[in-house]
């Protein structure tokens, strides 16, 4: 939970330095960032070619642990928004099927575009941890890939990107 908490905070400190940069261009900012998780959170599901019963291929695991960040990522973001802090995950759901439980974060990642609550984004956060699990992604990677992601973006910002 330490790891998680200090990547949040470096988070923190880039998004609002992101939103510094582009308050005025994005009123939406939240409701966008939903969709964004969205989209994402498709891409990542899509890399782990876990739905791809008819498929051979092996999951780019590189390219697993690259979305499953994006996605991390964006519901800091949604905890920065909504001013939370990290200090437990909730409860996750219930079921082993992974199936299931892609299902349920997409259902609750939807419904924050109607009603942006906190309950709804630590659930997500909390499911995408216990997701990691049932594909058995090793945490201590997880947690490499979002400090190197962090570095991308704070790049970019500093850049004319």
């Amino acid at each position: 939970m330490e790891k998680l908490k200090k990547i949040y905070e470096r988070n923190k400190e880039l998004d609002h330095i992101f939103m510094k940069k582009y308050e005025e261009k994005e009123p939406l900012y939240f409701e966008k960032n939903c969709i964004e998780f969205l989209v994402e959170f498709g891409e990542f599901v899509n890399e782990t070619k876990c739905f791809k019963y008819w498929s051979i291929k092996k999951p780019k695991m590189e390219d697993v642990y690259e979305e499953l960040a994006d996605c991390i990522t964006m519901t800091l973001t949604m905890y920065y928004v909504l001013d939370l802090e990290i200090d437990t995950l909730v409860e996750h759901h219930k079921s082993k099927n992974i199936l299931e439980v892609i299902n349920h974060i997409y259902g609750q990642g939807s419904k924050l575009m109607t009603k942006i609550n906190e309950t709804l984004v630590k659930d997500i956060l909390s499911n995408l941890f216990y997701l990691a699990d049932l594909l058995e992604l090793d945490k201590e990677e997880i947690y490499r890939v979002l400090t190197y992601k962090q570095d991308k973006v704070e790049e970019r910002l500093n850049s004319d990107y």
